[in-house]
């Protein structure tokens, strides 16, 4: 017996002698300019912490060597190693991410990846100073970023001119899928809830699939609250450019482990300005009664709800969103050209035919493992998309009768999407950083409406990708890719007997009305590929950072450019598909050079591309049958070169209270063809474009007034005369801006005010890349812009 009590002795002592050696490490992460990051990502152990409101971090650790990572979206990694003996307080300080592949963790998702690219990561604050009527036209001051406008509450992106499904875009890790259908569709975002967005120029599809041929942008809106609390904000939005009255509830919560975020928004706009009483589309000269368009009124209204639960080993986040908007199309610019439909009708928000409705459904799971020496990623996504365009019914041939049950329903699409992507990533000392991940997604998208212009189909894609990225020294770092992507897309048949009995009653041949009638064959098409990519970054002492990029990409061709065949009114052409189209394939070389020190920062980006087969929509010159459709628009592929480069410039004075930003662009790309008449520019090419901003921040010490910030900006064009053979030659343009931001505190309530002007001048300007360029419609005119943020 008494041996056992020298044993539980000897247990306890150890016992003892173990806690003994237990000591609290705690720190501070800074970012570049001293001041804190919260919400860093802290790793020990299986174990992950994040930063407080001060920045600040605890662990309990034993004795001896010890590991602590840190992690923070836009900022390179931090690994270090140290011994501890006694409590030990850090003081850790990240840089911005200088590596030409991008380490970043993104705030509070669970995801950490590698990004393909140089990235420009913006935040909350930058949305807030720079809310444009879309999300695209509050990021497109970026270098290499434009806006395709479709009125003034939808835009698309475009990067590096490349556009529509050459540039994936993702919600907290998930691609939205909302734009398939074509080029007048926005994307389907709650402008109020982005708190971080990284944006990837230049190919990303080694991570992101073969859709990322141009660019890749990731928002994000699931940053982790701070422990035991309750918080949120309440937010006001108003435009006098189109009467906009909006705002956003925010909620948030969290326990230890457990946390919530909520919110909803809505918006409510009327008919939109612009400085111009007469546009002409087709030749025919069109009123604007007072400088208004007609029934371009709408309303948003979005809803989000995200729970989940963060431990030391894991965290796991199930949300649910929902965006809802409905919103006129200018019926000048839709179908024939008719002056009396777009007679004022006394009402600058009611919303008449034809208009879109567009409802957004997705839920996702996101969750993350941390071990040891790297974590492991799951990704599973459900998408209910639903686009209707609403349009008083009218007949195309004589003997079309009227649909039963929405009669004046002119098109309905409905799109499932489901997605699973797994990631393993391994961090080595020696070997550096591994990834490998698998991707499979699946689609199922039905069709109604008394029109047609794509089929019902299914297509499902899986993908493998490896990356790495090794250090070489202290200077010169390797990163490397490679990427295999499966897919297969299946469309219906679709034999359209009341047009074949049409053309047949107008006179034309069996052959010819069979032809046009078979609007959609039954197409069973297997796609497999491989993209690989190489780059190399040096760094100097001198803070000069080189980085260059050289790479195979390629893109699946998508539904519409497979199976289209029908009348896309506001474009007023007939569009036909062509189920013979391969994989657009590119070759790439990009570079990047910068050089910075505390107060200049320069960065220079030249890119060129090669296609061996690019895929545009080619005008025929021959007129189609279908009444109302103007001439046909077939999908087809050609060599094609794609080059230019990007340069940004910022300086500041007078410590750091006015400050100097530069940005200008410059693409050229060209059709390759033997017959010299087939060689065109690009469709949707942007000009030579710039942008420039002048920040004055006041030092106010007033327990009131703080953080005062007074800017003006201006954004120039140059003519573009380089036009594909279906555009119109735009004019340069130059406009101004100005604004004034700050927070108050009144009786200890926070409140922040960002009142701002666009096109102070008024001045009448077309956007070259704009959805309505082609009706000679103007930009909008002038705005001025308040929102109210009411934090608590």
């Amino acid at each position: 017996m008494g041996k056992y009590k020298i044993l539980y002795l000897l247990w306890m002592l150890c016992a003892f002698y173990s806690e003994a050696q237990m000591y609290s490490v705690r720190g501070t992460v800074y970012d570049e300019n001293g001041l804190t990051l919260i919400g860093c990502h802290v790793h020990y152990n299986d174990m992950c912490e994040i930063t407080n409101l001060n920045g600040a971090f605890t662990y309990q650790v034993k004795e001896g060597k010890t590991r602590i990572i840190f992690s923070f979206m836009g900022y390179s990694k931090k690994d270090t190693f140290f011994t501890v003996t006694q409590d030990t307080h850090l003081q850790i300080s990240l840089k911005p991410d200088n590596k030409l592949i991008t380490e970043i963790s993104v705030i509070g998702s669970g995801i950490s990846t590698t990004k393909s690219k140089k990235n420009e990561v913006v935040n909350a604050q930058f949305m807030k100073d720079n809310l444009g009527g879309t999300f695209i036209k509050s990021i497109d001051r970026l270098p290499g970023i434009n806006s395709m406008n479709i009125g003034a509450n939808a835009s698309k992106p475009i990067i590096r001119g490349m556009s529509f499904n050459r540039v994936v875009v993702s919600e907290n890790g998930v691609k939205q899928e909302g734009q398939q259908w074509g080029a007048d569709h926005g994307l389907e975002l709650d402008p109020f809830s982005i708190e971080t967005a990284e944006i990837v120029k230049g190919a990303s599809g080694i991570e992101y699939g073969s859709d990322a041929i141009g660019g890749y942008i990731n928002i994000t809106n699931n940053k982790l609250p701070e422990k035991h609390s309750i918080s949120g904000e309440v937010s006001f939005l108003s435009k006098t450019v189109n009467n906009t009255y909006g705002g956003s509830v925010f909620l948030q919560g969290r326990s230890n482990k457990l946390f919530f975020k909520l919110r909803a928004s809505k918006l409510d706009f009327g008919d939109y300005r612009i400085p111009t009483d007469r546009i002409s589309y087709l030749t025919e000269k069109m009123p604007v009664y007072n400088n208004r368009l007609k029934n371009t009124a709408g309303n948003e209204n979005d809803f989000s709800l995200s729970v989940g639960r963060v431990s030391n080993i894991y965290k796991t986040t199930l949300s649910a969103s929902s965006v809802n908007q409905k919103s006129g199309f200018f019926p000048g610019a839709h179908g024939i050209p008719d002056a009396s439909r777009v007679i004022h009708d006394g009402d600058y928000r009611n919303i008449d035919y034809p208009f879109q409705k567009v409802s957004h459904i997705k839920i996702q799971n996101q969750t993350k493992f941390f071990l040891h020496n790297g974590n492991i990623i799951l990704d599973l996504g459900f998408q209910d998309n639903l686009r209707q365009e609403w349009s008083a019914f009218h007949t195309h041939y004589r003997n079309q009768s009227a649909p039963i049950n929405n009669e004046n329903l002119e098109l309905d699409f409905k799109l499932k999407t489901y997605s699973a992507n797994l990631k393993y990533e391994v961090n080595s000392a020696k070997l550096g950083k591994l990834s490998v991940g698998l991707m499979s997604q699946l689609k199922d998208n039905n069709v109604s409406g008394y029109n047609f212009l794509l089929p019902e189909y299914e297509s499902s894609i899986l993908g493998a990708f490896l990356k790495s990225e090794i250090s070489v020294n202290d200077k010169l770092k390797v990163n490397g890719g490679i990427r295999y992507d499966y897919g297969n897309v299946k469309t219906q048949h679709y034999f359209d007997d009341i047009l074949y009995e049409y053309l047949i009653s107008e006179g034309f041949t069996n052959d010819k009305s069979s032809s046009y009638a078979q609007r959609s064959i039954g197409l069973n098409r297997n796609y497999g590929d491989i993209s690989w990519m190489l780059g190399l970054i040096f760094s100097t002492p001198n803070n000069i950072i080189a980085r260059m990029n050289v790479g195979k990409a390629f893109r699946l061709p998508s539904a519409i450019e497979l199976g289209s065949n029908g009348i896309h009114h506001g474009s007023f052409r007939h569009e036909v598909g062509d189920g013979k189209l391969n994989s657009e394939k590119s070759y790439y070389l990009d570079a990047n050079i910068e050089w910075g020190n505390k107060r200049f920062h320069f960065e220079f980006s030249p890119y060129m591309y090669y296609f061996s087969n690019y895929i545009y929509l080619q005008p025929t010159g021959e007129f189609s049958l279908l009444p109302h459709s103007g001439g046909i628009y077939r999908y087809s592929q050609t060599e094609a070169i794609l080059n230019g480069a990007e340069l940004s410039a910022s300086n500041q004075w007078f410590e750091d209270k006015v400050s100097l930003l530069l940005t200008l662009e410059y693409i050229y790309n060209q059709r390759i063809s033997s017959d010299k008449s087939q060689r065109y520019p690009l469709p949707f090419t942007p000009p030579l474009n710039a942008f420039f901003e002048l920040d004055y921040r006041l030092s106010s010490q007033n327990s009131i007034l703080k953080e005062t910030r007074f800017f003006v900006n201006g954004r120039c064009a140059s003519k573009q005369n380089r036009i594909s053979n279906n555009e119109k030659e735009t004019d340069g343009f130059i406009i101004f801006g100005a604004g004034v931001s700050t927070s108050l505190r009144i009786e200890n309530q926070p409140l922040e005010l960002v009142l701002q002007g666009n096109n102070l001048l008024n001045a009448k300007y077309f956007n070259h890349v704009s959805f309505y360029r082609k009706v000679e419609i103007p930009e909008q005119g002038r705005n001025f812009q308040l929102l109210v943020k009411v934090p608590f």
